[in-house]
């Protein structure tokens, strides 16, 4: 009977250490199997190895979590900001007939004017979006409270600009058709028009 080279020839393969290194860059999981299993090096040396694969292996996924950033830790910390928005503007808006769920929180503004909480499971706000029907006054001055209150080193001339940017004022852009987005500060603006729910503003951090 002849030997079984096949399997001779794979038990050598796995003994070498550039499989395992290989393995440990492109494979972290099977590379700490393989180098487990080799026994090649010291238990402590296979420690150290793990431990830097794992950081190796995790590094990207922790960093995206952390480039996840919200745009307030929470409902009041966004209620606050939105307070003192009204204060530099010498508006007198408020966030009424607040309703929490699951994902989401929505206030009130006006009849014509809601704004509504995208958050997290923590309770973070990662998106905060302005639903306004009709032509009327409270849909730009809300707007404007927004972009203070994401944005509050910017002067009154300046959240004016932003709004200039998006294209708010000129008649002759077509909304219906298009939307528009401006960055700031790492915090982007997105404007458009929906028929049935009217203008759509939305702010969210540029991760």
């Amino acid at each position: 009977m002849q030997p079984d080279t096949t399997v001779r020839s794979k038990k050598s393969l796995l003994q070498k250490s550039w499989i395992t290194w290989t393995f440990l860059i492109l494979f972290p999981p099977l590379g700490l199997f393989i180098l487990w299993k080799q026994k090649k090096y010291t238990k402590k040396k296979r420690w150290v190895i793990t431990a830097g694969t794992v950081a190796y292996f995790c590094a990207p996924i922790v960093a995206g979590a952390l480039m996840t950033v919200p745009l307030f830790q929470n409902h009041d910390e966004f209620t606050s900001a939105f307070s003192e928005a009204n204060k530099e503007m010498k508006l007198n808006y408020k966030l009424q007939e607040t309703r929490k769920d699951k994902e989401t929180i929505t206030s009130l503004v006006s009849d014509d004017v809601t704004i509504m909480e995208n958050v997290n499971d923590t309770g973070q706000v990662h998106e905060l979006i302005m639903v306004g029907q009709g032509d009327g006054n409270d849909i730009v001055l809300t707007m404007g409270l927004l972009i203070a209150a994401t944005n509050p080193e910017l002067s009154k001339k300046e959240v004016g600009d932003v709004l200039k940017d998006l294209r708010l004022f000129d008649k002759s852009y077509q909304f219906h058709e298009n939307e528009t987005s401006v960055e700031v500060n790492l915090i982007r603006y997105n404007l458009k028009y929906d028929q049935k729910a009217g203008v759509i503003f939305s702010v969210s951090k540029v991760n």
